[in-house]
């Protein structure tokens, strides 16, 4: 309850104002976003009066988008009753380090190297080659070992069939792009 003196500065939302605060956001953003052609990725709300708000497109979005699209958020909040007064509001890409969240964004990442959780903790990395509505496809990357010589002669070492994976993304717990340095 706020308002009492007791609660934590830091406790401005609750679990449920934190549900319909999201569901306005994409209502407000629902109309802007499809005439754009970009995406909401995620929300997330801190009880410290925080509110990230990630978009995409399918070519990427630019910073100039997103400082749009937040002026056009801060005018919907301010005054809506559903933030305090000194909220802070962050909209931006989701950056290459955050997981993958809608499977649009699979689209972009066709022939990277992804690391995949699944529910069941099964843990896949594997190149992305296919995604469709309801699945991805990955295929798993095999390096080939050098040839070894012995006493000169060089003996040829077999490679196996690299192994194809498709998996739901009802199935994903979280898939991040792997970076090889």
């Amino acid at each position: 309850m706020i308002g009492r003196g007791d609660e934590s500065p830091l406790s401005y939302f609750s679990d449920m104002s934190i549900d319909v605060v999201k569901l306005k956001i994409e209502e407000w953003l629902a109309p802007v976003l499809s005439e754009k052609n970009l995406f909401l990725v995620d929300i997330k709300m801190s009880m410290a009066k925080k509110i990230e708000v990630y978009v995409d497109s399918d070519t990427g979005i630019q910073i100039d988008e997103c400082a749009s699209l937040s002026r056009f958020l801060e005018k919907n909040l301010d005054g809506s009753g559903l933030v305090p007064d000194n909220y802070t509001l962050e909209v931006s890409s989701p950056g290459m380090s955050n997981p993958l969240k809608v499977p649009r964004q699979y689209k972009r990442r066709i022939g990277r190297l992804l690391e995949i959780v699944k529910t069941n903790g099964e843990t896949i990395e594997a190149e992305l080659t296919h995604v469709g509505d309801e699945k991805i496809t990955l295929k798993q990357v095999i390096v080939p070992e050098k040839k070894k010589k012995n006493n000169k002669k060089q003996v040829a070492v077999t490679v196996e069939e690299p192994k194809q994976y498709e998996i739901k993304y009802s199935d994903i717990k979280r898939a991040l792009i792997v970076f090889k340095f």
